[in-house]
Parts: structure tokens; sequence; C-alpha cells
């Protein structure tokens, strides 16, 4: 059911609400027929944020301005986690990603509108067990928007994951904890104290990228951090740039020699403006392939084939 509703002065029509709601941050679409975002939000309620479990009463004033009955809400991200509103089980990788359409769980009604989750993936690699939500349905988009059903994708953030796509099908990834590594680091410890200013060092971070170039001994780079600012090598407003390079490097060199063939098939990555320009240059000190994606730009269209696919948004 497709409902009208004032969009700039004239009459729009939403067929459908996505919402990506993670662990710190939420951000919603009102999609219209063709699944074209019409109106965007976003806000700092993630779901660390939501006191005594009260998701579906932040979630209706969240989108209090769109909900109409019979317009569904389709809800990526850590919603469906062990701590958000419904847990939702994994698809277990190998999976199609076809199938997050056919195992929906049914979160709640707010307002007249029902609330779905969309399941994340696991998977049981040889080495740990690895887990992801929201990242799938990027990929899914992606997918949708290339026109194409195989890939190798990235998407960078707190825990970075390295995803491969056959045939429509997520069969492995790789967890890195790139972003979680950095925060701490800034936030604590000697390293933080010598971090001064806050914009990025493009010649700092391509620096601490070549640092890395001597393979697993990132625990003993990283002083270099400490000790080249004592020497007065490297300056405090440069410091978080250097280590963030040499996280970052770290990662792609290890993704790289995880997957050999990625230096022949390239990389697409899914992120943030910032995201793609920082592994962006990391990929192109080390000579690989890559192409970047807005997530905004995929993210809601996902969500919208999802919801057509579940039979919840109607022609």
């Amino acid at each position: 059911m497709a409902v009208s509703e004032p969009y700039n002065g004239v009459m729009a029509t939403y067929s459908c609400i996505a919402v990506d709601w993670g662990s710190t941050n939420r951000r919603a679409w009102a999609l219209g027929a063709d699944g074209a975002a019409l109106q965007e939000r976003a806000d700092s309620a993630g779901l660390l944020a939501i006191r005594d479990r009260r998701f579906g009463e932040s979630l209706e004033t969240f989108l209090h301005q769109w909900l109409t009955p019979g317009v569904p809400v389709v809800i990526a991200g850590m919603a469906g986690s062990r701590m958000g509103w419904v847990e939702v089980p994994y698809l277990a990788a190998p999976a199609p990603l076809a199938d997050l359409a056919k195992n929906l769980m049914k979160a709640g009604r707010i307002g007249d509108s029902n609330c779905w989750i969309v399941p994340g993936v696991s998977f049981d690699g040889p080495a740990q067990p690895e887990v992801m939500r929201g990242e799938e349905c990027q990929m899914l988009g992606a997918l949708l928007q290339q026109q194409r059903s195989d890939g190798v994708f990235l998407t960078p953030g707190t825990h970075s994951k390295w995803v491969r796509v056959a045939d429509g099908k997520l069969l492995e990834f790789r967890t890195f904890i790139t972003g979680e590594m950095f925060n701490l680091l800034r936030q604590s410890g000697t390293l933080a104290q010598l971090m001064t200013g806050e914009g990025d060092d493009h010649d700092a971070f391509a620096r601490g990228v070549q640092a890395t170039a001597g393979g697993s001994e990132l625990l003993n780079r990283l002083f270099s951090a400490r000790s080249l600012a004592l020497f007065g090598r490297l300056e405090g407003d440069k410091i978080a740039s250097y280590v963030s390079g040499m996280l970052v490097g770290t990662e792609m060199r290890d993704a790289l020699a995880a997957w050999p063939d990625l230096g022949r098939s390239g990389v697409i990555c899914i992120g943030s403006a910032g995201m793609i320009a920082r592994y962006g240059a990391c990929a192109s000190i080390l000579g690989l392939e890559f192409n970047g994606i807005d997530n905004k730009d995929v993210l809601p269209a996902a969500l919208f084939w999802i919801g057509q696919q579940a039979g919840l948004v109607r022609p």
C-alpha cells in the first residue's frame, strides 16, 4: 500500500520506510513508489542510547512524521542483535543475499506500521566465527545498483568487513576491528596524550601505511608514534593520521595476504565519503584496484528491494 504525504509543497507517495539502526547512530529514509529516497533523517539514538529497551517508543518518535497505516518499516543493522529490539537469527554463509528477504522477522508495530528486521550473516571460518549485521544489505544494494552478481567488498568502519560474493551468494568474510582500535588509542594511553589536532594529514597517513611494510610488526611499529614524537620527527597534529595509516595499512595488507587474488580483482568499498577517501589512499599506495560507493546510495534501495521481495511493499 502506498500513501501520499506532502513533500516540498507537493504530494509525494511513500511506500516504505527504510532504517539503518546501529549501535551509536540511526538513519532513516522515506521511500517513494519507485524506491527513491524522498526524505532522510538521522540522529545519534543508536541502540546504546535506548533506555529500558524502549526501542519501539524511540523509533516511533523518530519516524512519527512519516508513519502512515500500511506503510512498512524495514530495518537493517544492530537492531536485530542480541542487545537490540528483537534478536534475529543469522543466515549462515555461504548464503544467497536474496534470502535476506525470506528471513525477515517482525519486531513490533509503531503507530499503524509493522516493523521488520533484516537478518545478519554469520560465517564459521577456519580460524574463527565471523558475524555482520547491516553490511550484507549494503552489498546487496551495490550488486543491484551495478547489475552484477559477484565481487570482493569492503565496508570500513568500527569493525571493517572484507567479503567475497559470487553468483549473488555471500561466500566468506573477515572482520578487522580497525576503527575500534583507533578510537581506543586516541581516547586513552600514552599515544592519546601526544595526539593533537582533528584534521587529516595525507602525508602522515601515507607514512603510516608505508611503516607497515615489514609485515606482522604492528605492535612494535605503533610505538614509533611515540618515539618519533619524542625525537622531534613527528609533530603532534600528525600523529593521529600516522596511526590511522598504520592501522588501515595493516588491515589492507592482511586482507591481501589472505586473499592474494585481490591484486587482480580489486575491491569495492562501501562507506562514507571520508572512509572511501582514506581507504582509497591506502589502496593507491599498495597498488590495489579500488572503487568506492557511498553507502547512502545503496542501502535504502536494498531495503526497498527486500521489502518488495518479502511482499511488504506492493507495486
